[in-house]
């Protein structure tokens, strides 16, 4: 698992990024920094207990990218492609992310809890035991994805579609939901109350 050491400036709360001793805000020529994290994410290579926190993302192709325990709490990721991508136990508990693309990836066992999701879309997506207890998402599409033990309580779903998924196990309790599609779905073997 990722080391949570925290940042070397005093009153920072935030976790230094991988083999430095500040958190992104408080290195020296910070833009570089990013630049080439994004630069050593971007390849087919798997990376593992990365921590980037606080950061905005976008434009960003991350395509086919392999991450394991991995922290990015509270970034903004906007036109990010996750397509492809293998992505396990990693947090992006309240991240941003806007108009981004996780098509066809295995994303199992990570936490998106708190998060904001707009545009975005997870179709033919892994997304077993994954933890997305109270996000807001509006005009997503989780169709034809398994999503078997995944957590959406107290979510607020706004034109999200869940068709054709796997829902067994799945928890929707306490969700406000508004023209949510669970079309051709196995519904009845989720948990709605």
């Amino acid at each position: 698992m990722f080391k949570c050491v925290p940042c070397a400036v005093e009153g920072c709360r935030r976790y230094a990024l991988e083999d430095m001793y500040t958190c992104l805000q408080h290195a020296e020529n910070s833009d570089e920094v990013l630049q080439s994290l994004i630069a050593s994410l971007s390849d087919s290579h798997r990376h593992r207990d990365v921590v980037m926190t606080d950061v905005r993302l976008k434009d960003i192709d991350f395509s086919n990218v392999h991450l394991t325990t991995c922290d990015f709490a509270r970034c903004v990721f906007e036109n990010v492609d996750f397509s492809q991508s293998k992505i396990q136990a990693c947090f992006f508990d309240f991240c941003l992310f806007e108009n981004c693309n996780f098509d066809g990836s295995d994303a199992r066992h990570s936490v998106v809890a708190g998060s904001k999701i707009m545009g975005s879309s997870f179709t033919d997506t892994l997304l077993i035991h994954t933890n997305f207890m109270g996000i807001d998402a509006r005009d997503c599409d989780f169709s034809s994805s398994d999503l078997y033990y995944s957590n959406f309580c107290s979510s607020h779903l706004v034109n999200v579609q869940f068709v054709d998924c796997n829902l067994k196990n799945a928890d929707f309790r306490y969700t406000d939901r508004q023209n949510v599609s669970f079309k051709y779905s196995n519904f009845e073997e989720a948990s709605f109350s």
